[in-house]
């Protein structure tokens, strides 16, 4: 199975859009994933939804789920925006909880194969959001083993291929960002970051306090858009601003 570090040279090493798609499908098809969906759902100063979505799915699928408009009633859409982690299918869609169109929705998609995955949600500045969607092959057992064993990979693997193809996914339609500068000591203490240190580590590192060690980690989470300490590391790797 494909390593992160090789998953991520490759996919920096992918000089098109297409090649990137291929970088990331292959890597979850390895990890024993069948389909997928990706989709930036919401953008600050663009509108609440974009049309930026790729996805793995039968397009005989993908047109009958559209035709239904059950993207208004699939609980994935609603929950995703909700959740930090990602989450199992199942945690959300017991069959009592669940509407009788919902229940449809569920058993259509079974019909397809699609019984059980994984979401994957990303968080950006000022409300954006976008959602990863992992459907494991094999027998039940096989899946549920697959979401086990894969489920943290996976969420690394989402957050950079996001951090690295989502912004030229969107160049495609939206003008191209300001880049963004990081601070020498902003570097300095993402480096360590990435290293697995934490912020009392880093502290005694660099001789500072920790609460400077927070005020900084902020700052540069809002410059790069994003809300939590992993993607904030993820996305400043993969922009080059920081070497782990």
């Amino acid at each position: 199975m494909m390593i992160l570090e090789d998953f991520i040279d490759r996919l920096k090493g992918a000089d098109s859009l297409g090649g990137q798609r291929q970088v990331f499908e292959r890597t979850i098809s390895d990890a024993g994933f069948r389909f997928y969906t990706y989709n930036i759902a919401q953008i600050a100063g663009v509108g609440a939804h974009s049309p930026v979505f790729t996805t793995s799915y039968p397009d005989e699928w993908v047109q009958h789920y559209l035709r239904e408009d059950y993207y208004s009633v699939d609980p994935l859409v609603s929950e995703g925006p909700r959740r930090q982690l990602p989450f199992l299918w199942e945690d959300i869609t017991h069959p009592a909880d669940l509407s009788l169109r919902q229940q449809t929705l569920y058993a259509e998609a079974a019909d397809m194969g699609i019984t059980c995955g994984i979401t994957i949600p990303i968080h950006g500045r000022d409300g954006e959001y976008a959602g990863v969607n992992l459907i494991p092959d094999g027998t039940l057992r096989e899946q549920a083993e697959t979401l086990r064993q894969q489920r943290h990979f996976m969420h690394l693997v989402a957050l950079y291929y996001h951090s690295h193809s989502g912004i030229h996914l969107l160049e495609q339609r939206f003008e191209r960002p300001a880049p963004i500068v990081l601070s020498p000591r902003e570097q300095e203490i993402l480096t360590w970051v990435a290293r697995g240190k934490s912020s009392w580590d880093v502290s005694l590192i660099l001789n500072i306090s920790e609460r400077t060690v927070l005020f900084h980690i902020e700052n540069a989470k809002k410059k790069l858009g994003v809300t939590s300490r992993t993607h904030l590391v993820v996305k400043a790797a993969m922009d080059g601003l920081i070497s782990p």
